[in-house]
């Protein structure tokens, strides 16, 4: 099967982080991939770094008719079976430029909100033969938006297994920790409200008395030119958190063996990839729940769940998984379980493959397609 897999995005986040490992799994799978990226973007190096084919299109507003213009050039050469986009923008620059071509759309959405004014998007979404949804959450937005059942297919995410684990003294030395702190809690991910760093700056304040040493490491870029950082720095320090704002670092995930536990105390998350990540790599994690966290977590399993936006609750969270080295232990265990059985990219890959069929020949989609293993390849 012939696929060109579009982005518009410049930043390497966990939609960025999924179309990477897709086009190399698809790849692998015998299919032939192209991937359609913005020259200023960041997976252009990375996709080119794995050989696969990768195009720079100069991809930008909505409605572009330029973009537009040059996208379906492109899609013509190529005369893909599948047209598969990942962001918002991408839908309409998807499904305008393949109008009258042999092209089938589809679509992953990685955000929980439904989509804003769908009856007025109508006609490009009625355009997709599948909206791939990376959470029972998300699919519950698609729903939302209008879309039919028999349009929308949840896939989860998958990651790939870990290399082999760096030593996490080495990992905390790269990122500019001094030998011999004390606990270290990690964050990953984009500096922004909705992930919720204050409530985790709370909550870590209320555990100086317990965990005096305690440091929290902040791995991620502030979209907004550095003003929320600026806001959290200044947070950390009128509440005594001993905080270290790393900023953006490539190939975050290997960074997370360098914490004791991963916080992840968003609002509401979509899914939560760098949660799996931390997971496949023997991290614990206490999360928020909420949104696709409840689909990976289960309290008291492979972490530990606490309520949105409540400080004391994520303190005490914090603490016990800090302090109980059996549950830590237990969790550890489960995590890694629960990644290879039902998290796994093979699968990821497969299911989606499944989805391009069903696609292809406009048949109604099912609710779900997950844990299929490395069955037939396409070509």
């Amino acid at each position: 099967m012939r696929v060109a897999l579009l982005s518009s995005q410049r930043a390497y986040y966990g939609g960025e982080v999924h179309l990477h490992d897709l086009a190399v799994g698809l790849a692998a799978r015998g299919h032939d991939v192209t991937c359609l990226v913005r020259p200023d973007s960041a997976l252009a190096d990375r996709l080119a770094a794995d050989r696969l084919d990768v195009r720079a299109l100069p991809l930008g507003h909505w409605y572009e008719p330029s973009a537009i213009s040059t996208l379906r050039n492109e899609v013509r050469q190529l005369a893909p079976d599948i047209l598969h986009t990942h962001s918002p923008r991408d839908y309409y620059h998807g499904s305008a430029a393949t109008v009258g071509l042999p092209v089938c759309n589809v679509a992953t959405r990685h955000q929980l909100r439904p989509i804003a004014a769908s009856r007025l998007k109508r006609p490009f979404l009625d355009r997709f033969g599948a909206m791939i949804a990376v959470s029972e959450a998300v699919r519950e937005g698609l729903l939302a938006s209008g879309l039919p059942a028999s349009q929308v297919v949840v896939v989860p995410n998958g990651v790939r297994p870990p290399d082999t684990a760096e030593p996490p003294g080495a990992l905390r030395r790269e990122l500019g920790l001094v030998a011999g702190e004390g606990p270290v809690v990690g964050f990953v991910g984009r500096l922004c409200p909705s992930k919720g760093v204050d409530t985790l700056l709370w909550a870590v304040s209320l555990l100086r008395n317990r965990w005096p040493e305690l440091l929290l490491v902040l791995v991620g870029d502030d979209p907004r030119q550095g003003a929320y950082r600026q806001q959290l720095t200044t947070l950390a320090r009128q509440l005594g958190v001993r905080a270290s704002f790393c900023g953006y670092r490539p190939g975050a995930a290997r960074l997370l063996a360098a914490f004791d536990l991963l916080a992840v105390p968003s609002l509401a998350e979509p899914f939560g990839l760098v949660t799996l990540e931390a997971l496949a790599r023997g991290v614990p994690v206490v999360a928020t729940a909420a949104g696709g966290s409840l689909e990976i977590v289960r309290d008291g399993v492979e972490g530990l769940l606490v309520p949105p936006g409540d400080p004391e609750a994520f303190a005490q969270a914090l603490h016990l998984m800090l302090a109980d080295q059996s549950l830590r232990a237990t969790c550890v265990q489960a995590g890694r379980r629960r990644v290879a059985s039902a998290f796994s990219l093979a699968g990821q890959v497969a299911a989606t493959e499944a989805v391009y069929a069903l696609a292809a020949t406009g048949a109604p989609l099912p609710a779900r397609l997950d844990g299929l293993r490395e069955g037939r390849a396409g070509a």
